[in-house]
Formats: structure tokens, C-alpha cells, sequence
């Protein structure tokens, strides 16, 4: 009897519900590979909230680089890249992963700083009121608007700094460009069908927040288990959309 080989079929156009249905049956056909990482996955999960202090103690570097050392062997694995360990390739991971940090770091401190800016130029009087509440809502966690309006604008920028600069990642895994500049070009004129993906993704997150909060229950840990798992499969799918595999040359016979 022969072993089904892990392969995800070539998508030729970025479609979302072809995506999201492609990588559903994807996960069905080999539902039992797909669970064994999702329990690895979940231990990962479950601790870091054994970790005291999450993310300001020093065990929490530990444990990030365990789990990048993760996703770099499951995606490599997914594409069947072997060998799927490679330190190589997990290294050339470092440049675009370190500059997704850095870019959203950057829209964090642009949201946070720049506001102040008008009032250090002297627009005080017609500034103010706007500033105040601007500071409010974001600074607002605990209200509907204040996430409504820091997630809103996060997805909207999502495209530049999650999702391009991800398929970048995937790609400098398998040996192939970690440019995320040369991913924008690979993929403009898609703006908002990554916006469609980031809004699907966001949504059931959200959902299981919402339960968690009103029912005072922890759902997030199983939805981030099986999910995380799920969606990097999407934007492999996704990334096999514009990063096209070159046909292996014939031999010619002797």
C-alpha cells in the first residue's frame, strides 16, 4: 500500500475562497500528519503560558527561537523541501523575519509618536480635542472602539507588513528570494484580497476572544492550535501563487 505523499496542489490564481477551500481539503486528506503538528504546536502554546512573566522574561527568547525553528521545519516540510532541518535556510529566515519585527514595531511607534508631532510644531488650539481622543481610543484596550479602531487599521495595512513581507519568509526557507521588496512586486495589484485574508483570520480570533471574555473560558489556546497550523497553509498555497516551482530539466538518454 502506498503512502500518499504530502503535496499541495498548484493554485495558478490568488483567489481567497479557492485558498481557503484548497487548503481545507489539504488538511482533511492528511488530517492525521496535520494533527501530529498541531499537538506539537500546542505544547509550544501551552508553554509559553508556563513562562512567569510572558513575554519580558529571558525564557521567552528561548521558546521564540524554538518556535521559528518550528514553523521553518513544518513549512519546509509542507512544500517537501528536504532536508526539512536546515540551518542554512533557517538562518537566511532571520533577515525577513527580523524585518517584520521592524516594520511592525514601526507602524507601532508610528500610530503611538506621531500624533504627538502637530503639537510640537504649535497646533494646539484646533489639534487638542482631536489628539485627546485620538489617545484615548487607542490607548482604550478594554473598549469596543479603541480594538475596533487599532485592528481596523492594522489590517488595512496588513498586505505591507504581515503578509508580503510572510511570503518572503516562506521563500528565503526553501532557498529561494528573501526579499520582501521583490514580494510586493510579485504581488501587486492584490491589495485587497490579502486585506480579505487578514479579515477572515482576524475574525475567528476575535470570535474566540469574544467567548473567552464573555464566558470566561479559554478557548484561544485550541483555536491558535489548529488555526495557526491552517492559515500557514493558506499563505503557502498563497505563496506557491507567485512563486512558481521551475520545471526540473529532462536528462536527455544516452
Amino acid at each position: 500500500m502506498k503512502r500518499k505523499r504530502i503535496s499541495i496542489p498548484e493554485i495558478h490564481d490568488f483567489s481567497l475562497p479557492t485558498v481557503l477551500k484548497s487548503s481545507a481539503k489539504f488538511v482533511l486528506l492528511f488530517k492525521q500528519t496535520i494533527l501530529i503538528w498541531c499537538l506539537v504546536n500546542f505544547a509550544f502554546i501551552y508553554l509559553f503560558k508556563l513562562i512567569p512573566n510572558g513575554w519580558t522574561d529571558s525564557l521567552s527568547i528561548l521558546w521564540l527561537v524554538a518556535y521559528y525553528i518550528y514553523w521553518s521545519v513544518f513549512i519546509r516540510y509542507i512544500l517537501q523541501h528536504k532536508p526539512y532541518f536546515s540551518l542554512i535556510r533557517i538562518f537566511n529566515g532571520l533577515i525577513p523575519a527580523s524585518k517584520i519585527m521592524f516594520i511592525n514595531i514601526s507602524i507601532y511607534i508610528i500610530l503611538v509618536v506621531v500624533p504627538y508631532i502637530p503639537l510640537l510644531m504649535g497646533f494646539r488650539d484646533k489639534y487638542l480635542e482631536f489628539f485627546e481622543s485620538y489617545m484615548g481610543i487607542l490607548q482604550s484596550n478594554d473598549t469596543l472602539s479603541g480594538k475596533a479602531m487599532f485592528y481596523g487599521i492594522m489590517i488595512l495595512l496588513s498586505p505591507y507588513t504581515i503578509a508580503r513581507p510572510y511570503l518572503a519568509l516562506i521563500s528565503s526557507f526553501v532557498g529561494k528570494s528573501r526579499s520582501i521588496i521583490d514580494s510586493y512586486k510579485k504581488t501587486h495589484g492584490y491589495y485587497w484580497r490579502f486585506v480579505s485574508c487578514s479579515i477572515v483570520m482576524s475574525s475567528l480570533f476575535a470570535l474566540s476572544f469574544y467567548i473567552d471574555t464573555k464566558y470566561k473560558i479559554d478557548t484561544i489556546t485550541y483555536v491558535m492550535t489548529f488555526f495557526l497550523i491552517y492559515f500557514n497553509i493558506v499563505f503557502i498555497n498563497i505563496y506557491k501563487c507567485f512563486y512558481k516551482r521551475k520545471p526540473k530539466a529532462k536528462q536527455s538518454s544516452q
